[in-house]
């Protein structure tokens, strides 16, 4: 898969107001394509999700792609590579999402990690890192 443009986001909503004013239309390249389609299969199962709000006023700007020299997160996280982000979703709880997610990993093919709801309760973090499990990585920020 070598470009993928995702049905229900913007590229503001997936890219800090730095990102977004160095790059416009072209920070598409820095996102994962196979982020994206996952992105798209949340939104079809859990309806309408939010990663960043900024472009409308909203106080999310980091969710998605993270500038490479931001103290948010780790420093080699997935989210400074394209291939993460947190989701708030306007119907389910992040505890729901994740619930589902693992019960049900056939149907979002290209996610491969969780983070643990304990950690995150007003969202739901998902990347698609390389790991050598046999299933969803549930991990502790």
């Amino acid at each position: 898969m070598n470009t993928y443009r995702p049905e229900f986001f913007r590229i503001e909503e997936l890219v800090t107001p730095a990102i977004y004013s160095a790059r416009g239309e072209r920070a598409w390249e820095l996102l994962q394509a196979r982020a994206l389609v996952t992105l798209d299969q949340l939104r079809k199962r859990f309806g309408p999700i939010t990663v960043n709000n900024w472009h409308i006023g909203g106080a999310y700007k980091e969710s998605g792609l993270r500038d490479y020299n931001t103290p948010t997160g780790a420093a080699l996280s997935q989210h400074k590579f394209g291939g993460a982000f947190d989701c708030k979703s306007r119907n389910v709880t992040p505890e729901e999402m994740h619930s589902y997610i693992l019960s049900h990993p056939s149907e979002f093919p290209y996610l491969t990690t969780l983070e643990d709801v304990a950690y995150t309760p007003s969202w739901l973090h998902f990347d698609g890192r390389n790991h050598d499990r046999n299933q969803i990585w549930v991990v502790k920020p």
